[in-house]
């Protein structure tokens, strides 16, 4: 992989054929969303339709670590590529192998108001994608906003006094 500063910003494919852009308003402090966010082991506590997700790599998440999840039917393997802390978190991973869907998400952290905007924004692309690009728009687009309310929902339950 190559070496990248913070300044370096990796985004979406703005080029492919599925690109959805989601965000909320999030009444917890970016820790708490970061914290949540980057626990992948434990995404399948909060997204339920995530029934696997694990760190493969040792360490904390940065440039280059690898993990396996599994979401929609498909077995992902996806790698960090960049990684600020409390800012932006960026993989890009392909689900069911090479020939299958190559996702690239970003989501990003930013102050508004007495909690964290978060956005998150994904783009899809491959052979199965460029078969039915309408069908992964539209579930691309109702997971995003799905997982961005559970996301708020539980960084607001773990921040509640």
């Amino acid at each position: 992989m190559e070496n990248m500063t913070d300044a370096d910003e990796v985004g979406i494919d703005l080029s492919a054929p599925v690109v959805s852009r989601h965000s909320v308003a999030v009444t917890a402090s970016a820790e708490t969303v970061w914290r949540i966010l980057t626990d992948i082991d434990a995404w399948t506590t909060w997204l339920p339709e995530i029934p696997y997700a694990r760190v493969e790599t040792p360490g904390p998440l940065a440039p280059g670590s690898v993990f396996r999840w599994s979401a929609a039917g498909m077995e992902i393997e996806s790698t960090i590529l960049q990684v600020r802390p409390q800012e932006r978190l960026v993989w890009r991973g392909y689900g069911d192998g090479p020939d299958g869907v190559l996702g690239v998400h970003v989501w990003a952290l930013t102050p508004a108001g007495d909690g964290v905007e978060v956005s998150t924004e994904e783009s899809f692309a491959g052979p199965p994608v460029d078969a039915d690009s309408a069908s992964f728009q539209e579930g691309l687009d109702t997971t995003l906003a799905m997982w961005l309310s559970r996301l708020r929902r539980t960084a607001e339950a773990v921040s509640a006094p």
